[in-house]
C-alpha cells in the first residue's frame, strides 16, 4: 500500500529539491562588498539557530539525527534536509535575534538582501511542499523562538485541533515527516490523545462514533501502546506503525463528532425554521 508521504504527488520532488538546493547559491552582500552565497550565510547562522542541539553547521547538525547531506537515502531523508534550510531561512528573516547575539558575520550583511532572498526561498519552499508532497510548513511556538516542521496536509486533523486546542500541537505535529516511521514518537502522540478523551469516554459512547470510541479505547490498552507488558499484544514495527496511523484516523474522527453533532443540530433547526 503507497504510504501517506507518497500519495497525491504532482511532481518530481527529488528533482524541485535540487533545483531549491542550486539556488541557495544566490549571492547575497556584505557591508564590506565580499558576497556569500544564501547557503553559506545559513550554515554560519546555525551556530546562532536555538534549536541548534550544540551543532556548529549544517552538516554537523545533519549528522546527530543520522541524515547524510551529501548521500540522502530517500525522500524523507531530502525532507529532513529541506525543514532544516526552512528553519534557518525564518531565522535568518529575523535578523534582531541574531544581531542581539553579536554576531559580527550576521551583521555585516545588508538586512533587506537577507530578508528579500530568504522570503523569496520560504514561498518557494512551500510551493514545492504543496506541489510535490502535498505537505505544508506548521509553526510550532517556543520560548525563544518558532520551529518549523514539515507536515502532512490534512483538514481533518486541522478541524480536530480547532475542535480541541489542548491537542493541537500533538495532533498537527503526528504526520511530521520526522514522525513518519517513528513508532515511539506515533505512541506518545496516541498517549496524550487517550489521556484527553478517557474522561469523555462515557459521551463517546453515546453518541455515532460509540462503537469506534470502544475499539479505540480497547486497542490502545492492548496492543502495547500505554503499556508496555507481557500480556501486550505484540507485532513488528511495521505492523505497530500501521496500527498507530490507523488508530490515528480513528480518534481524529471522535474527537471531531461532538462537533459535527452540533452542527447537524444547527442545521436541522434552519430547516424546521
Amino acid at each position: 500500500m503507497v504510504s501517506i508521504f507518497e500519495c497525491e504527488r504532482r511532481k518530481d520532488f527529488a528533482k524541485s529539491f535540487a533545483d531549491f538546493f542550486e539556488d541557495l547559491r544566490t549571492k547575497i552582500t556584505t557591508s564590506s562588498g565580499v558576497n556569500y552565497t544564501v547557503f553559506e550565510y545559513l550554515n554560519r547562522g546555525v551556530r546562532y539557530w536555538p534549536h541548534r542541539c550544540g551543532a556548529t553547521g549544517i552538516d554537523n547538525y545533519l549528522k546527530q539525527i543520522g541524515v547524510d547531506i551529501t548521500a540522502p537515502h530517500n525522500d524523507k531523508d531530502l525532507l529532513v534536509i529541506f525543514e532544516l534550510l526552512i528553519n534557518l531561512l525564518y531565522w535568518a528573516v529575523q535578523q534582531d535575534y541574531i544581531d542581539d547575539k553579536n554576531c559580527d558575520f550576521s551583521l555585516s550583511f545588508a538586512k533587506n538582501d537577507v530578508e528579500n532572498e530568504s522570503n523569496r526561498l520560504i514561498k518557494n519552499a512551500k510551493y514545492i511542499l504543496e506541489q510535490c508532497c502535498n505537505m505544508k510548513i506548521r509553526e510550532e511556538q517556543d520560548d525563544e523562538f518558532p520551529k518549523y516542521y514539515i507536515t502532512k496536509r490534512n483538514v481533518s486533523i486541522d478541524e480536530a485541533a480547532i475542535s480541541v486546542p489542548r491537542l493541537a500541537d500533538v495532533l498537527l505535529g503526528y504526520y511530521d515527516v520526522r514522525n513518519a516511521d517513528n513508532v515511539d514518537a506515533k505512541k506518545a502522540a496516541l498517549t496524550a490523545i487517550y489521556a484527553y478523551m478517557e474522561p469523555h469516554r462515557k459521551e463517546y459512547k453515546g453518541l455515532s462514533c460509540g462503537a469506534i470510541s470502544e475499539e479505540f479505547f480497547a486497542s490502545i490498552n492492548t496492543f502495547g501502546i500505554r503499556h508496555n507488558t507481557e500480556s501486550q499484544k505484540k507485532m513488528s514495527a511495521k505492523k505497530m506503525v500501521g496500527l498507530c496511523d490507523k488508530l490515528f484516523a480513528m480518534a481524529v474522527y471522535i474527537l471531531q463528532t461532538p462537533d459535527v453533532n452540533k452542527s447537524k443540530d444547527a442545521l436541522k433547526e434552519l430547516r424546521d425554521k
